[in-house]
Protein backbone atom coordinates (compact mmCIF):
# COMPACT_ATOMS: atom_id res chain seq x y z
CA UNK A 1 0.00 0.00 0.00
CA UNK A 2 3.10 2.19 0.62
CA UNK A 3 3.61 2.48 -3.01
CA UNK A 4 0.28 4.04 -3.35
CA UNK A 5 1.34 7.19 -1.05
CA UNK A 6 1.01 10.63 -2.58
CA UNK A 7 4.15 11.78 -1.17
CA UNK A 8 7.19 10.67 -3.46
CA UNK A 9 9.55 10.53 -0.70
CA UNK A 10 7.74 7.30 0.42
CA UNK A 11 7.60 5.87 -2.99
CA UNK A 12 11.15 5.86 -3.11
CA UNK A 13 12.06 4.57 0.41
CA UNK A 14 9.71 2.04 -0.02
CA UNK A 15 11.26 1.07 -3.37
CA UNK A 16 14.81 1.50 -2.08
CA UNK A 17 13.98 -0.94 0.45
CA UNK A 18 12.59 -3.47 -1.85
CA UNK A 19 15.78 -2.91 -3.94
CA UNK A 20 17.82 -4.25 -0.92
CA UNK A 21 15.65 -7.06 -0.07
CA UNK A 22 15.70 -8.42 -3.32
CA UNK A 23 19.56 -8.30 -3.52
CA UNK A 24 19.63 -11.15 -0.46
CA UNK A 25 18.67 -14.19 -1.46
CA UNK A 26 15.87 -15.77 -3.86
CA UNK A 27 13.48 -16.43 -1.26
CA UNK A 28 12.93 -12.33 -0.67
CA UNK A 29 12.18 -12.30 -4.77
CA UNK A 30 9.94 -14.76 -4.57
CA UNK A 31 7.89 -13.27 -1.79
CA UNK A 32 8.19 -10.20 -3.00
CA UNK A 33 7.22 -11.15 -6.56
CA UNK A 34 3.80 -12.54 -4.24
CA UNK A 35 3.12 -9.80 -2.80
CA UNK A 36 3.65 -6.68 -4.66
CA UNK A 37 1.96 -4.51 -7.66
CA UNK A 38 4.38 -5.58 -10.42
CA UNK A 39 2.11 -3.75 -12.37
CA UNK A 40 2.24 -0.35 -9.90
CA UNK A 41 5.63 -0.75 -10.11
CA UNK A 42 6.32 -0.78 -13.65
CA UNK A 43 3.58 2.26 -14.01
CA UNK A 44 5.08 4.23 -11.55
CA UNK A 45 8.81 3.77 -12.95
CA UNK A 46 7.11 4.59 -16.92
CA UNK A 47 6.24 8.11 -14.91
CA UNK A 48 9.87 8.79 -12.31
CA UNK A 49 12.82 9.77 -15.20
CA UNK A 50 13.23 8.94 -19.25
CA UNK A 51 16.31 6.96 -17.77
CA UNK A 52 13.61 4.38 -15.64
CA UNK A 53 11.76 4.06 -19.94
CA UNK A 54 15.37 3.47 -21.04
CA UNK A 55 16.47 0.89 -18.87
CA UNK A 56 13.02 -1.07 -19.36
CA UNK A 57 12.74 -0.98 -23.02
CA UNK A 58 16.57 -2.51 -22.94
CA UNK A 59 15.03 -5.34 -21.17
CA UNK A 60 12.31 -5.71 -23.59
CA UNK A 61 9.47 -3.78 -21.82
CA UNK A 62 8.66 -1.10 -24.71
CA UNK A 63 5.30 -0.21 -24.51
CA UNK A 64 6.46 2.92 -21.82
CA UNK A 65 8.80 4.51 -24.17
CA UNK A 66 6.63 3.80 -27.30
CA UNK A 67 3.53 5.81 -25.43
CA UNK A 68 5.75 8.44 -24.48
CA UNK A 69 7.32 8.84 -28.01
CA UNK A 70 3.65 8.90 -29.37
CA UNK A 71 2.23 10.84 -27.04
CA UNK A 72 4.48 12.44 -24.72
CA UNK A 73 5.66 16.06 -24.80
CA UNK A 74 8.10 17.60 -27.59
CA UNK A 75 11.13 17.18 -24.92
CA UNK A 76 9.95 13.66 -23.72
CA UNK A 77 9.57 12.75 -27.78
CA UNK A 78 12.86 13.59 -28.37
CA UNK A 79 14.40 12.15 -26.00
CA UNK A 80 12.10 8.58 -26.46
CA UNK A 81 13.56 8.80 -30.04
CA UNK A 82 16.87 9.48 -28.73
CA UNK A 83 16.74 6.04 -27.07
CA UNK A 84 15.24 4.51 -29.51
CA UNK A 85 18.31 5.13 -31.77
CA UNK A 86 20.68 3.79 -29.20
CA UNK A 87 18.84 0.50 -27.70
CA UNK A 88 19.65 -2.85 -29.17
CA UNK A 89 16.24 -4.21 -30.50
CA UNK A 90 15.73 -7.97 -31.18
CA UNK A 91 14.03 -8.92 -34.49
CA UNK A 92 10.69 -9.94 -33.18
CA UNK A 93 9.96 -6.06 -31.64
CA UNK A 94 11.53 -4.57 -34.75
CA UNK A 95 8.83 -4.67 -36.60
CA UNK A 96 6.11 -3.75 -34.05
CA UNK A 97 8.38 -1.31 -33.04
CA UNK A 98 7.64 0.30 -36.60
CA UNK A 99 4.42 0.19 -36.81
CA UNK A 100 3.83 1.87 -33.41
CA UNK A 101 6.72 4.36 -33.75
CA UNK A 102 7.22 5.16 -37.48
CA UNK A 103 4.36 7.77 -37.90
CA UNK A 104 5.54 9.75 -35.04
CA UNK A 105 9.18 9.56 -35.85
CA UNK A 106 8.06 10.57 -39.67
CA UNK A 107 6.63 13.79 -38.17
CA UNK A 108 9.86 14.80 -35.63
CA UNK A 109 11.70 14.46 -38.92
CA UNK A 110 9.56 17.01 -41.25
CA UNK A 111 8.30 19.33 -38.31
CA UNK A 112 10.96 18.89 -35.50
CA UNK A 113 13.75 20.74 -34.41
CA UNK A 114 17.44 20.25 -34.82
CA UNK A 115 17.75 17.85 -31.83
CA UNK A 116 14.18 16.50 -32.66
CA UNK A 117 15.29 15.79 -35.99
CA UNK A 118 18.73 13.93 -34.93
CA UNK A 119 17.32 11.87 -32.65
CA UNK A 120 14.31 10.90 -35.16
CA UNK A 121 16.85 10.15 -38.06
CA UNK A 122 18.78 8.12 -35.54
CA UNK A 123 15.93 5.69 -35.37
CA UNK A 124 14.81 5.52 -38.53
CA UNK A 125 18.18 4.20 -39.44
CA UNK A 126 17.87 1.52 -37.12
CA UNK A 127 14.13 0.74 -38.02
CA UNK A 128 14.87 1.08 -42.13
CA UNK A 129 18.07 -1.13 -41.55
CA UNK A 130 15.89 -4.40 -40.56
CA UNK A 131 14.53 -5.79 -44.10
CA UNK A 132 10.80 -6.68 -42.94
CA UNK A 133 10.28 -2.88 -41.93
CA UNK A 134 10.41 -1.89 -45.09
CA UNK A 135 7.12 -1.44 -46.01
CA UNK A 136 5.67 -0.56 -43.29
CA UNK A 137 7.68 2.44 -43.29
CA UNK A 138 7.14 3.22 -47.00
CA UNK A 139 3.10 3.22 -46.05
CA UNK A 140 3.61 5.38 -43.16
CA UNK A 141 5.18 7.98 -46.14
CA UNK A 142 8.79 7.91 -45.15
CA UNK A 143 9.75 7.82 -48.95
CA UNK A 144 8.68 11.05 -49.65
CA UNK A 145 9.91 13.09 -46.59
CA UNK A 146 13.26 11.39 -47.27
CA UNK A 147 12.98 12.78 -50.88
CA UNK A 148 11.89 16.09 -49.72
CA UNK A 149 15.51 16.00 -47.37
CA UNK A 150 17.74 14.74 -50.39
CA UNK A 151 16.47 17.09 -52.79
CA UNK A 152 14.38 20.20 -51.30
CA UNK A 153 14.89 20.64 -47.64
CA UNK A 154 18.03 23.02 -46.70
CA UNK A 155 18.55 24.24 -43.45
CA UNK A 156 21.04 26.69 -42.62
CA UNK A 157 23.49 26.07 -39.62
CA UNK A 158 22.19 22.74 -38.95
CA UNK A 159 24.98 20.23 -37.64
CA UNK A 160 23.67 17.20 -38.73
CA UNK A 161 23.96 16.16 -42.82
CA UNK A 162 20.02 15.45 -43.12
CA UNK A 163 20.96 14.62 -46.62
CA UNK A 164 23.32 12.19 -45.94
CA UNK A 165 20.57 10.66 -42.71
CA UNK A 166 18.02 10.49 -45.82
CA UNK A 167 19.70 8.78 -48.59
CA UNK A 168 21.13 6.24 -45.78
CA UNK A 169 17.28 5.38 -44.79
CA UNK A 170 15.93 5.57 -49.00
CA UNK A 171 18.44 3.20 -49.74
CA UNK A 172 17.88 0.61 -46.46
CA UNK A 173 13.84 0.91 -47.80
CA UNK A 174 14.41 0.19 -51.43
CA UNK A 175 16.42 -2.54 -50.02
CA UNK A 176 13.28 -4.39 -49.05
CA UNK A 177 12.01 -5.06 -52.61
CA UNK A 178 9.16 -2.02 -52.85
CA UNK A 179 7.58 -1.80 -56.19
CA UNK A 180 9.55 1.63 -57.78
CA UNK A 181 7.46 2.10 -60.64
CA UNK A 182 4.49 3.37 -58.58
CA UNK A 183 6.13 4.32 -55.75
CA UNK A 184 5.07 8.33 -55.27
CA UNK A 185 8.27 11.04 -54.11
CA UNK A 186 5.88 14.00 -54.20
CA UNK A 187 2.86 15.78 -54.60
CA UNK A 188 3.51 16.51 -58.62
CA UNK A 189 3.02 13.53 -59.41
CA UNK A 190 7.19 12.11 -59.95
CA UNK A 191 7.83 8.49 -58.72
CA UNK A 192 10.99 6.99 -58.00
CA UNK A 193 11.91 5.84 -61.54
CA UNK A 194 10.87 9.30 -62.60
CA UNK A 195 13.58 11.01 -64.38
CA UNK A 196 13.47 13.96 -61.66
CA UNK A 197 14.72 11.22 -58.87
CA UNK A 198 17.30 10.03 -61.53
CA UNK A 199 18.80 13.62 -62.51
CA UNK A 200 18.96 14.52 -58.86
CA UNK A 201 20.47 11.54 -57.88
CA UNK A 202 23.40 12.00 -60.24
CA UNK A 203 23.81 15.55 -59.59
CA UNK A 204 24.32 15.23 -55.72
CA UNK A 205 26.40 11.79 -56.86
CA UNK A 206 28.59 14.60 -59.19
CA UNK A 207 29.00 16.75 -56.31
CA UNK A 208 29.77 14.71 -53.14
CA UNK A 209 32.32 14.62 -51.45
CA UNK A 210 31.34 11.66 -48.93
CA UNK A 211 32.17 8.42 -49.42
CA UNK A 212 29.09 7.23 -47.43
CA UNK A 213 27.58 9.43 -49.05
CA UNK A 214 28.42 8.00 -52.47
CA UNK A 215 28.05 4.54 -51.30
CA UNK A 216 23.91 5.26 -50.95
CA UNK A 217 23.32 7.07 -53.38
CA UNK A 218 24.62 4.38 -55.99
CA UNK A 219 23.29 1.46 -53.71
CA UNK A 220 19.59 3.62 -55.17
CA UNK A 221 20.61 3.94 -58.21
CA UNK A 222 21.46 0.31 -58.71
CA UNK A 223 17.65 -0.73 -57.52
CA UNK A 224 16.47 2.24 -60.29
CA UNK A 225 18.65 0.68 -62.66
CA UNK A 226 17.26 -2.64 -62.16
CA UNK A 227 14.03 -1.78 -64.36
CA UNK A 228 15.10 -1.59 -67.92
CA UNK A 229 13.72 1.41 -68.97
CA UNK A 230 15.30 3.60 -66.25
CA UNK A 231 18.71 1.66 -66.90
CA UNK A 232 18.42 3.41 -70.09
CA UNK A 233 17.24 6.66 -68.37
CA UNK A 234 21.11 6.22 -66.46
CA UNK A 235 23.20 5.42 -69.54
CA UNK A 236 22.06 8.90 -70.75
CA UNK A 237 22.62 10.75 -67.75
CA UNK A 238 26.05 8.85 -67.11
CA UNK A 239 26.81 9.65 -71.10
CA UNK A 240 26.16 13.18 -70.83
CA UNK A 241 27.66 14.16 -67.49
CA UNK A 242 31.04 11.93 -68.27
CA UNK A 243 29.78 10.07 -64.62
CA UNK A 244 31.43 7.06 -66.22
CA UNK A 245 34.57 8.54 -65.06
CA UNK A 246 33.43 9.04 -61.69
CA UNK A 247 31.61 5.26 -61.17
CA UNK A 248 35.07 3.83 -62.51
CA UNK A 249 37.17 6.11 -59.94
CA UNK A 250 35.10 4.24 -57.09
CA UNK A 251 36.02 0.59 -58.43
CA UNK A 252 39.73 1.90 -57.08
CA UNK A 253 38.17 3.30 -53.58
CA UNK A 254 39.43 2.14 -49.90
CA UNK A 255 36.20 1.96 -48.92
CA UNK A 256 35.16 -1.33 -49.19
CA UNK A 257 31.23 -0.52 -50.22
CA UNK A 258 31.75 1.86 -52.50
CA UNK A 259 33.67 -0.02 -54.99
CA UNK A 260 31.37 -2.86 -54.43
CA UNK A 261 28.50 -0.81 -55.09
CA UNK A 262 29.89 0.96 -57.63
CA UNK A 263 31.06 -2.07 -59.56
CA UNK A 264 27.73 -3.81 -59.05
CA UNK A 265 26.17 -0.67 -61.35
CA UNK A 266 28.53 -1.18 -63.48
CA UNK A 267 28.12 -4.47 -64.40
CA UNK A 268 24.02 -3.57 -65.01
CA UNK A 269 24.71 -0.94 -67.18
CA UNK A 270 27.14 -2.54 -69.17
CA UNK A 271 24.79 -4.06 -71.44
CA UNK A 272 24.10 -0.43 -72.49
CA UNK A 273 27.12 0.97 -72.68
CA UNK A 274 29.86 -1.76 -72.35
CA UNK A 275 32.22 -0.56 -75.33
CA UNK A 276 32.48 2.79 -73.58
CA UNK A 277 33.15 1.80 -69.90
CA UNK A 278 35.83 -0.65 -71.38
CA UNK A 279 37.88 2.03 -72.98
CA UNK A 280 37.55 4.19 -69.97
CA UNK A 281 38.36 1.40 -67.70
CA UNK A 282 42.06 1.05 -69.87
CA UNK A 283 42.41 4.82 -69.09
CA UNK A 284 42.10 4.02 -65.27
CA UNK A 285 45.23 3.99 -63.49
CA UNK A 286 46.17 0.53 -62.15
CA UNK A 287 42.48 -1.07 -64.21
CA UNK A 288 42.04 -3.86 -65.82
CA UNK A 289 44.50 -5.65 -64.07
CA UNK A 290 43.56 -4.88 -60.76
CA UNK A 291 39.85 -6.36 -60.94
CA UNK A 292 41.63 -10.02 -61.26
CA UNK A 293 43.61 -10.70 -58.64
CA UNK A 294 44.89 -14.69 -57.58
CA UNK A 295 43.52 -15.91 -54.19
CA UNK A 296 46.03 -17.46 -51.48
CA UNK A 297 45.63 -20.57 -49.52
CA UNK A 298 44.46 -18.85 -46.54
CA UNK A 299 42.27 -15.91 -47.43
CA UNK A 300 38.92 -16.53 -48.50
CA UNK A 301 37.17 -14.83 -51.53
CA UNK A 302 35.56 -11.09 -50.71
CA UNK A 303 32.20 -10.12 -52.22
CA UNK A 304 34.91 -7.42 -54.16
CA UNK A 305 36.91 -9.94 -55.30
CA UNK A 306 33.98 -11.75 -57.02
CA UNK A 307 31.63 -8.47 -58.28
CA UNK A 308 35.06 -7.13 -59.73
CA UNK A 309 35.65 -10.57 -62.02
CA UNK A 310 32.04 -10.42 -62.89
CA UNK A 311 31.96 -7.33 -64.04
CA UNK A 312 35.37 -7.45 -66.00
CA UNK A 313 33.98 -10.55 -67.70
CA UNK A 314 30.09 -8.62 -68.46
CA UNK A 315 31.74 -6.35 -70.75
CA UNK A 316 31.82 -7.19 -74.12
CA UNK A 317 33.86 -9.50 -75.08
CA UNK A 318 34.81 -8.67 -78.86
CA UNK A 319 36.60 -5.52 -77.14
CA UNK A 320 39.82 -5.87 -78.73
CA UNK A 321 41.21 -2.82 -76.54
CA UNK A 322 40.38 -4.78 -73.01
CA UNK A 323 41.47 -7.86 -74.42
CA UNK A 324 44.87 -6.57 -75.37
CA UNK A 325 44.99 -4.72 -72.12
CA UNK A 326 44.49 -7.65 -69.74
CA UNK A 327 46.72 -9.97 -71.98
CA UNK A 328 49.68 -7.14 -71.81
CA UNK A 329 49.25 -7.38 -68.17
CA UNK A 330 49.83 -11.31 -67.59
CA UNK A 331 46.03 -11.44 -66.26
CA UNK A 332 46.17 -15.23 -68.18
CA UNK A 333 48.20 -16.42 -66.18
CA UNK A 334 46.72 -15.11 -62.66
CA UNK A 335 43.15 -15.85 -63.43
CA UNK A 336 44.37 -19.75 -64.00
CA UNK A 337 46.27 -19.28 -60.91
CA UNK A 338 43.01 -18.52 -59.37
CA UNK A 339 41.26 -21.40 -61.33
CA UNK A 340 43.64 -23.76 -59.99
CA UNK A 341 43.17 -22.64 -56.21
CA UNK A 342 39.58 -22.67 -56.41
CA UNK A 343 39.28 -26.32 -57.69
CA UNK A 344 41.73 -27.37 -55.10
CA UNK A 345 39.18 -26.07 -52.38
CA UNK A 346 36.08 -25.90 -53.26
CA UNK A 347 33.48 -23.66 -53.89
CA UNK A 348 32.13 -23.95 -50.58
CA UNK A 349 35.01 -22.28 -48.54
CA UNK A 350 33.35 -18.95 -49.21
CA UNK A 351 30.09 -18.00 -50.26
CA UNK A 352 31.92 -15.81 -52.97
CA UNK A 353 34.04 -18.47 -54.35
CA UNK A 354 31.60 -19.01 -56.72
CA UNK A 355 30.70 -16.27 -58.41
CA UNK A 356 34.25 -15.71 -58.18
CA UNK A 357 35.08 -18.89 -60.20
CA UNK A 358 32.36 -17.53 -63.26
CA UNK A 359 33.20 -14.49 -63.12
CA UNK A 360 37.06 -16.17 -63.85
CA UNK A 361 35.86 -18.65 -66.52
CA UNK A 362 33.99 -15.25 -68.28
CA UNK A 363 36.98 -13.61 -68.85
CA UNK A 364 38.82 -16.64 -69.83
CA UNK A 365 35.90 -16.79 -72.56
CA UNK A 366 36.53 -13.03 -73.54
CA UNK A 367 39.62 -13.79 -75.47
CA UNK A 368 38.25 -16.82 -77.17
CA UNK A 369 36.47 -14.28 -79.08
CA UNK A 370 39.72 -12.49 -80.57
CA UNK A 371 41.70 -15.39 -81.43
CA UNK A 372 42.87 -13.28 -84.78
CA UNK A 373 44.59 -10.98 -82.94
CA UNK A 374 48.09 -13.29 -83.09
CA UNK A 375 49.13 -12.52 -79.48
CA UNK A 376 45.83 -13.59 -77.91
CA UNK A 377 46.18 -16.47 -80.23
CA UNK A 378 49.49 -17.38 -78.94
CA UNK A 379 48.54 -17.06 -75.34
CA UNK A 380 45.47 -18.96 -76.50
CA UNK A 381 47.89 -21.80 -77.69
CA UNK A 382 50.28 -21.51 -74.73
CA UNK A 383 47.92 -21.70 -72.06
CA UNK A 384 45.92 -24.61 -73.55
CA UNK A 385 42.31 -23.19 -73.49
CA UNK A 386 40.76 -26.24 -75.16
CA UNK A 387 41.92 -28.41 -72.52
CA UNK A 388 41.22 -25.60 -69.46
CA UNK A 389 37.79 -25.36 -71.29
CA UNK A 390 37.13 -29.39 -70.89
CA UNK A 391 38.44 -29.75 -67.25
CA UNK A 392 35.81 -27.00 -66.33
CA UNK A 393 33.11 -29.21 -67.89
CA UNK A 394 33.10 -31.75 -65.76
CA UNK A 395 34.08 -29.95 -62.17
CA UNK A 396 31.21 -30.19 -59.69
CA UNK A 397 30.55 -26.33 -59.86
CA UNK A 398 27.80 -24.28 -60.96
CA UNK A 399 25.66 -24.30 -64.06
CA UNK A 400 27.34 -21.10 -64.81
CA UNK A 401 30.91 -22.68 -65.40
CA UNK A 402 29.58 -25.37 -67.95
CA UNK A 403 27.52 -23.03 -69.75
CA UNK A 404 30.38 -20.87 -69.85
CA UNK A 405 33.31 -23.52 -70.15
CA UNK A 406 31.08 -24.85 -73.60
CA UNK A 407 30.97 -21.39 -74.80
CA UNK A 408 34.80 -21.08 -74.74
CA UNK A 409 35.59 -24.70 -76.51
CA UNK A 410 32.57 -23.40 -79.50
CA UNK A 411 34.77 -20.54 -80.03
CA UNK A 412 37.99 -22.70 -79.98
CA UNK A 413 36.43 -24.68 -82.10
CA UNK A 414 34.98 -22.54 -84.69
CA UNK A 415 38.37 -21.47 -85.15
CA UNK A 416 39.75 -25.08 -85.63
CA UNK A 417 38.52 -24.83 -89.51
CA UNK A 418 41.15 -22.59 -90.01
CA UNK A 419 43.67 -23.34 -87.87
CA UNK A 420 43.59 -27.50 -88.99
CA UNK A 421 46.44 -27.62 -92.34
CA UNK A 422 47.97 -30.56 -94.38
CA UNK A 423 51.28 -31.65 -93.13
CA UNK A 424 54.58 -29.51 -94.20
CA UNK A 425 56.50 -31.29 -96.17
CA UNK A 426 60.28 -29.81 -95.78
CA UNK A 427 62.00 -30.47 -99.18
CA UNK A 428 65.95 -30.15 -98.84
CA UNK A 429 68.59 -31.32 -101.20
CA UNK A 430 69.96 -34.41 -100.83
CA UNK A 431 72.99 -35.83 -102.84
CA UNK A 432 71.67 -39.75 -103.89
CA UNK A 433 73.43 -43.01 -102.97
CA UNK A 434 73.28 -45.73 -105.14
CA UNK A 435 70.52 -48.26 -104.22
CA UNK A 436 72.78 -51.02 -102.79
CA UNK A 437 74.08 -48.57 -99.96
CA UNK A 438 70.78 -47.14 -98.76
CA UNK A 439 70.12 -48.49 -95.55
CA UNK A 440 66.67 -46.54 -94.78
CA UNK A 441 63.08 -47.60 -95.04
CA UNK A 442 61.74 -46.57 -98.37
CA UNK A 443 58.10 -45.59 -96.50
CA UNK A 444 57.77 -42.17 -95.01
CA UNK A 445 56.06 -41.95 -91.59
CA UNK A 446 52.85 -40.73 -91.92
CA UNK A 447 51.57 -37.83 -90.17
CA UNK A 448 48.13 -38.61 -88.85
CA UNK A 449 45.27 -35.94 -90.15
CA UNK A 450 41.91 -35.18 -88.07
CA UNK A 451 38.75 -36.99 -89.40
CA UNK A 452 36.65 -34.11 -88.87
CA UNK A 453 38.85 -30.93 -89.64
CA UNK A 454 41.11 -32.92 -92.59
CA UNK A 455 44.40 -31.29 -91.49
CA UNK A 456 47.12 -31.92 -88.51
CA UNK A 457 45.24 -30.98 -85.79
CA UNK A 458 45.43 -31.11 -81.61
CA UNK A 459 43.84 -29.84 -78.77
CA UNK A 460 46.52 -27.50 -78.13
CA UNK A 461 47.39 -25.63 -81.31
CA UNK A 462 44.01 -25.85 -83.88
CA UNK A 463 42.03 -26.21 -80.63
CA UNK A 464 40.09 -29.29 -81.66
CA UNK A 465 37.59 -30.57 -79.14
CA UNK A 466 37.78 -34.47 -80.92
CA UNK A 467 41.53 -34.13 -79.93
CA UNK A 468 40.63 -33.06 -76.57
CA UNK A 469 38.47 -35.80 -75.70
CA UNK A 470 35.74 -33.09 -75.17
CA UNK A 471 32.78 -34.54 -77.36
CA UNK A 472 31.83 -37.13 -74.41
CA UNK A 473 31.86 -33.98 -71.61
CA UNK A 474 29.44 -31.78 -74.34
CA UNK A 475 27.35 -35.03 -74.54
CA UNK A 476 27.32 -35.36 -70.98
CA UNK A 477 25.66 -31.63 -70.80
CA UNK A 478 23.12 -32.36 -72.62
CA UNK A 479 21.52 -33.55 -69.78
CA UNK A 480 21.76 -30.66 -67.64
CA UNK A 481 18.39 -29.71 -66.55
CA UNK A 482 19.17 -26.23 -67.62
CA UNK A 483 18.67 -25.08 -70.95
CA UNK A 484 21.62 -22.36 -71.24
CA UNK A 485 23.92 -24.99 -70.04
CA UNK A 486 22.23 -27.78 -73.05
CA UNK A 487 21.85 -25.24 -75.81
CA UNK A 488 25.69 -23.86 -74.98
CA UNK A 489 26.65 -27.44 -75.17
CA UNK A 490 24.68 -28.28 -78.50
CA UNK A 491 26.16 -25.01 -80.06
CA UNK A 492 29.31 -26.59 -79.57
CA UNK A 493 28.66 -30.09 -80.84
CA UNK A 494 27.27 -28.04 -84.08
CA UNK A 495 30.67 -27.01 -84.87
CA UNK A 496 31.71 -30.19 -85.40
CA UNK A 497 28.71 -30.90 -88.38
CA UNK A 498 29.67 -27.57 -90.24
CA UNK A 499 29.72 -27.56 -94.19
CA UNK A 500 33.41 -26.31 -93.94
CA UNK A 501 34.62 -29.51 -91.88
CA UNK A 502 34.17 -33.88 -93.46
CA UNK A 503 30.43 -33.99 -92.23
CA UNK A 504 30.30 -37.69 -92.54
CA UNK A 505 33.32 -38.54 -90.43
CA UNK A 506 32.14 -36.36 -87.72
CA UNK A 507 28.69 -37.79 -87.75
CA UNK A 508 29.82 -41.76 -87.63
CA UNK A 509 32.25 -40.05 -84.74
CA UNK A 510 29.18 -38.84 -83.22
CA UNK A 511 26.91 -41.40 -83.24
CA UNK A 512 29.82 -43.90 -82.16
CA UNK A 513 29.07 -41.98 -78.75
CA UNK A 514 25.15 -42.27 -78.71
CA UNK A 515 24.50 -38.51 -80.02
CA UNK A 516 21.75 -39.00 -81.22
CA UNK A 517 20.15 -40.52 -78.27
CA UNK A 518 21.65 -37.64 -76.26
CA UNK A 519 19.86 -35.00 -79.38
CA UNK A 520 16.41 -36.68 -79.27
CA UNK A 521 16.32 -36.69 -75.11
CA UNK A 522 16.70 -32.52 -75.49
CA UNK A 523 13.67 -31.84 -77.87
CA UNK A 524 12.00 -34.27 -75.07
CA UNK A 525 12.42 -32.25 -71.89
CA UNK A 526 13.15 -28.62 -73.15
CA UNK A 527 10.61 -26.65 -74.84
CA UNK A 528 12.84 -23.69 -76.02
CA UNK A 529 12.68 -22.29 -79.65
CA UNK A 530 16.44 -22.50 -79.59
CA UNK A 531 17.14 -25.35 -78.42
CA UNK A 532 14.81 -26.91 -80.98
CA UNK A 533 16.21 -25.14 -84.17
CA UNK A 534 19.62 -26.59 -82.76
CA UNK A 535 18.62 -30.16 -82.10
CA UNK A 536 16.39 -29.99 -85.46
CA UNK A 537 19.48 -28.91 -87.60
CA UNK A 538 21.69 -32.05 -85.77
CA UNK A 539 18.64 -34.56 -86.50
CA UNK A 540 18.79 -33.47 -89.74
CA UNK A 541 22.65 -33.30 -90.72
CA UNK A 542 22.11 -36.98 -88.91
CA UNK A 543 19.35 -38.46 -91.25
CA UNK A 544 21.25 -37.54 -94.71
CA UNK A 545 24.80 -38.44 -93.68
CA UNK A 546 24.63 -40.75 -90.97
CA UNK A 547 23.21 -44.23 -93.07
CA UNK A 548 20.96 -46.19 -92.07
CA UNK A 549 21.53 -46.86 -88.43
CA UNK A 550 20.81 -42.89 -87.50
CA UNK A 551 17.80 -43.01 -90.15
CA UNK A 552 16.31 -46.10 -88.33
CA UNK A 553 16.57 -44.92 -84.55
CA UNK A 554 15.35 -41.34 -85.51
CA UNK A 555 12.17 -42.58 -87.35
CA UNK A 556 11.62 -45.30 -84.78
CA UNK A 557 11.29 -42.88 -81.82
CA UNK A 558 7.48 -42.71 -80.72
CA UNK A 559 8.00 -39.45 -79.20
CA UNK A 560 9.86 -37.29 -81.71
CA UNK A 561 6.63 -37.09 -84.35
CA UNK A 562 4.25 -35.89 -82.15
CA UNK A 563 6.86 -32.91 -81.58
CA UNK A 564 7.93 -32.18 -85.01
CA UNK A 565 4.04 -31.63 -85.97
CA UNK A 566 3.93 -29.40 -82.46
CA UNK A 567 6.56 -27.24 -83.63
CA UNK A 568 5.37 -27.18 -87.39
CA UNK A 569 1.93 -25.91 -86.42
CA UNK A 570 3.21 -23.65 -83.96
CA UNK A 571 7.36 -23.12 -83.79
CA UNK A 572 8.94 -19.55 -85.17
CA UNK A 573 9.99 -19.16 -89.33
CA UNK A 574 13.20 -21.61 -89.34
CA UNK A 575 11.71 -24.40 -86.77
CA UNK A 576 8.78 -24.55 -88.52
CA UNK A 577 11.05 -25.30 -91.66
CA UNK A 578 13.25 -27.87 -89.84
CA UNK A 579 10.31 -29.34 -88.55
CA UNK A 580 9.01 -29.84 -91.69
CA UNK A 581 12.09 -31.14 -93.93
CA UNK A 582 12.22 -33.97 -91.02
CA UNK A 583 8.69 -34.76 -91.32
CA UNK A 584 8.93 -34.93 -94.76
CA UNK A 585 12.21 -37.18 -94.42
CA UNK A 586 10.28 -39.64 -92.43
CA UNK A 587 7.54 -39.48 -94.79
CA UNK A 588 4.88 -38.45 -91.35
CA UNK A 589 4.14 -34.83 -92.80
CA UNK A 590 0.89 -34.52 -91.42
CA UNK A 591 -2.30 -32.73 -92.98
CA UNK A 592 -2.08 -29.05 -92.85
CA UNK A 593 -5.59 -29.09 -91.02
CA UNK A 594 -5.84 -31.88 -89.27
CA UNK A 595 -2.62 -33.98 -87.41
CA UNK A 596 -2.88 -37.36 -85.76
CA UNK A 597 0.19 -36.89 -83.53
CA UNK A 598 -1.10 -34.99 -80.48
CA UNK A 599 1.17 -33.42 -77.69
Amino acid sequence: MCLEYKDKDVRCAVLELLRQLVEDDNDSKEMIAQTTNISTIIKMLSKHSPNNIKNMAENGLLEPLLKNLTEGCEEMMMEMASYLGEIVLGHDSKTYVAERASPALIKMVHRGNTLTRRAAFKALAQLSSYQPNGKILEEAGIVQIMVEEMFIRNIQNEPMNSKNEAVAILANILDAGIELENLQVNSHGHTMTSDYVVCNIMYMLKNSASDELNNNLIRILLFIAKIPRCAATIVSLVKETEASYTLIEFINNPHEELAIAATKLLTVLSPLMGNLLAERLCKTRGQPEDLVQSPTDTTPITEKQAVSAKFLAQLPHQNLTLNLALLYNNTVPTILEAISQIQKRGTRSSRFESAYLEGLVGILVRFTTTLYEPQILFSARTHNFTAVFTELLIQPSSDEVQRLSAIGLENLSTESIRLSKPPQIKRKKLFYLPKYLFCGSSRRRKIPLCPVHGGVCSSQNTFCIVDAKAVERLLVCLGNENAEVVEAALSTICTLLDDKVDVENSVSMLSEANAVQHVLNVVKEHREEGLWQKSFWVIEKFLNKGGDKSASDISNDRVLPAILVSAFHHGAGNTRQMAEKILRHLNKMPNLYTSKYTM
